[in-house]
C-alpha cells in the first residue's frame, strides 16, 4: 500500500509540475513583464543659405552685359536637411525696387542643380521670380547636408532693356533690391 501511495503521490506531483510549466510557458511569470518599444520618426526639414552668400549682386559692367543680360551662379548656395522627401520653393517679396522705380521680379530666373557631394538626385525647375511660392527643387529622398548650386539668371534684362536704369550723378551705381525667400516642406 505504501508503494501504491508513493506512486500516486509521485504521479500527482509530476502532473502538477507539468501543469505549472505549461502555465509559465503560456504567459509571463509574475516576477517579469513586457514593454512595447517603438522607434518613431518625425519629419524634420531645415534649409539655410550659405552665410558668405547672403548678398548676391547681378552687376552690369560692360556693353555686352547690357546687351546679353547677366547670370551669376553661387556654388553650394543652399544646404538642406530632410528626414524624407521634400520640396524647396522660392519666392520674392515683390519687384526689384529703387525708390519709386522698379524692375519686374519675373525678369530674374532662378535655377538649381546638385552641389558638391550631393548625389541624392531630385527634380529641378527653372523659376521666374514672383510673390508666389514656386517649386524649385523636389526630391523623393531626404538627406543631411545636401548642397545645391543656385543660378540667378537675368538674361531677360538683355537687349539693352535696362539702359536707362543707371542714374548719374546721384550715386556711383544704381541698385534695385528685392528679398528672395527659400522654403522647404515635406513631400
Amino acid at each position: 500500500m505504501k508503494t501504491k501511495n508513493l506512486f500516486l503521490t509521485a504521479a500527482i506531483l509530476i502532473s502538477g509540475l507539468v501543469s505549472v510549466n505549461e502555465v509559465m510557458a503560456e504567459g509571463t511569470p509574475a516576477n517579469a513583464d513586457n514593454v512595447t518599444l517603438n522607434i518613431k520618426f518625425k519629419p524634420i526639414q531645415t534649409i539655410s543659405v550659405n552665410p558668405s552668400q547672403k548678398n548676391v549682386d547681378i552687376e552690369y559692367y560692360t556693353k555686352d552685359d547690357y546687351n546679353n543680360g547677366v547670370s551669376v551662379t553661387k556654388e553650394d548656395h543652399l544646404t538642406v536637411f530632410s528626414t524624407g522627401g521634400f520640396t524647396v520653393s522660392v519666392q520674392t517679396n515683390g519687384d526689384f525696387t529703387k525708390g519709386t522705380e522698379n524692375i519686374a521680379a519675373s525678369d530674374m530666373v532662378v535655377l538649381a542643380e546638385a552641389g558638391s557631394d550631393n548625389t541624392s538626385g531630385g527634380t529641378f525647375s527653372s523659376v521666374n521670380l514672383s510673390t508666389t511660392q514656386t517649386s524649385l527643387i523636389s526630391s523623393e529622398k531626404g538627406g543631411s547636408e545636401l548642397k545645391y548650386n543656385i543660378t540667378y539668371n537675368n538674361e531677360a534684362g538683355g537687349g539693352y532693356k535696362y539702359i536707362d536704369k543707371y542714374t548719374h550723378p546721384d550715386t556711383p551705381e544704381s541698385i534695385y533690391t528685392a528679398d528672395v525667400t527659400y522654403t522647404i516642406v515635406a513631400n
